[in-house]
């Protein structure tokens, strides 16, 4: 069971998280942080707007759990702020040192960074097309102001 956070702790997680991802040099460590300031951020959003006051009576983000996208489906902020639905990090050798693909959605971001991955491509419109980390992280400053200007009109 998820540990139960008010509303203002979690604006409160928004901004502090958003502000410790702004470190130089670029690492996969501040994008973790800048993927949770924004997870945060979508959710104090999605409980400001239900006039939810606490995350564990807002049955919404426990079915979204870390998925941006879902979470911008549920505000009605998808269209150009979603993340691409498939990202291809490094490629694996199993154990007969054949190539393995590793592709995950925008609900596992975190454990991409966390765990020291590289972005290599996503899936976008066009198909399958080079990327790398620093495509969604720009992607996630795009949604962090977008959440800035919710909250400020909430």
């Amino acid at each position: 069971m998820a540990i139960p956070f008010t509303d203002k702790e979690m604006k409160k997680a928004w901004g502090g998280n958003l502000s410790a991802s702004q470190i130089s040099p670029r690492t996969n460590a501040h994008r973790l942080l800048l993927f949770y300031a924004v997870e945060c951020g979508l959710k104090a959003v999605l409980m400001a707007r239900q006039e939810t006051r606490r995350t564990n009576l807002c049955k919404d983000i426990k079915e979204c759990g870390h998925n941006i996208n879902k979470l911008l489906s549920l505000l009605g902020a998808g269209g150009s702020l979603r993340l691409p639905p498939e990202i291809f990090i490094q490629e694996i050798f199993d154990t007969r040192n054949n190539k393995e693909e590793r592709k995950l959605n925008p609900g596992q971001i975190n454990e991409l960074w966390r765990y020291g991955g590289k972005v290599i491509a996503i899936v976008n419109k066009d198909g399958k097309i080079k990327a790398n980390d620093e495509d969604i992280e720009n992607k996630l400053l795009e949604i962090s102001k977008w959440i800035a200007g919710e909250l400020e009109r909430l």
